[in-house]
């Protein structure tokens, strides 16, 4: 597998490319054949070494993806098997393949692209987590969403709209 590795913090420039083994799923798990990685605050921070959740050096970036299951671990109903998906990771998000717990990952639309549905796991449930869980917001309440031309803000956005 082909992934994006950071051996040191900096620009742009520190984003190098890494052969390893491809993982094979345990139990509980999915791999993912990573059509589109999300880009996403934490992982600009954790680059420039200001992220304090970081993995140590080196480290893969990354944080969502969206692709298509490659491979099931024990345990994982069949139904995954070739279903396109978007999940979470943590971390090393850009790379060719990922094995992640089969209850980070949600089956995606047919309709929507990988790259859509990329950008959804870390603002759709920041969002939702600011929303529903710490604010408690609740139907007939006021909301005025700051910076909703950004990820979060516009999936606060569509959350308060349904």
């Amino acid at each position: 597998m082909r992934r994006v590795v950071v051996r040191k913090t900096g620009d742009l420039s520190v984003l190098k490319y890494e052969e390893k083994e491809t993982p094979e799923p345990k139990n509980g798990e999915i791999r993912i054949r990573v059509q589109a990685s999300g880009v996403n605050f934490a992982d600009l921070s954790a680059r420039m070494g200001q992220y304090p959740d970081s993995p140590p050096l080196p480290m893969g970036l990354g944080y969502e993806v969206s692709g298509v299951v490659d491979a099931i671990g024990e345990g994982v109903s069949e139904d995954w098997l070739d279903a396109p998906v978007l999940s979470l990771t943590h971390f090393s998000g850009y790379s060719s393949h990922v094995v992640v717990p089969v209850n980070w990952a949600t089956k995606r639309p047919e309709a929507m692209s990988p790259a859509v549905g990329a950008a959804i796991p870390v603002t759709g449930l920041t969002a939702w987590m600011m929303l529903e869980v710490m604010g408690r917001v609740r139907e007939g309440d006021r909301v005025l969403v700051h910076s909703a031309g950004g990820g979060v803000g516009l999936m606060a956005v569509l959350q308060l709209m349904k």
